[in-house]
């Protein structure tokens, strides 16, 4: 039991560390986009697809140390999910922004999509 519950604090916090790796990637992509002017939009699709890339590939091998399983197929699972995901962060991220600066609003659908898709990875993506 002691075990299990250390393997998966241990997996919570390496999954963590590189979200606010792909947090910071994702987010400076998406502020340097904007001030390029850059639509808001378009900037925070393209600042999840770099994020993405980033993150496929440190979860893959550093956090859930998943060598077995090949890349395409499981890259096309961590796709579909970061899609569905995504979408529903954006949902978010244009509701907030009735009632919420730009920055606030990107920064809470932000929270939103990290904890949809850490649970999408663990059960779905990486799961052993």
């Amino acid at each position: 039991m002691k075990s299990n519950l250390r393997k998966e604090t241990t997996i919570l916090v390496k999954y963590a560390m590189v979200g606010i790796v792909n947090t910071c990637v994702t987010a400076l992509v998406f502020f340097l986009l904007r001030w390029a002017c850059v639509q808001e939009d378009l900037a925070n699709l393209l600042s999840y697809i770099a994020g993405l890339l980033n993150s496929f590939v440190m979860n893959k091998l550093f956090v859930f140390r998943d060598r077995k399983n090949g890349w395409l197929d499981q890259g096309a699972v961590f796709f579909l999910g970061a899609a569905i995901c995504w979408l529903l962060q954006w949902g978010a991220f244009r509701a907030l922004l009735t009632c919420m600066p730009e920055a606030w609003a990107y920064l809470l659908a932000m929270v939103l999509y990290n904890v949809l898709y850490y649970i999408y990875n663990r059960i779905i993506t990486f799961r052993k």
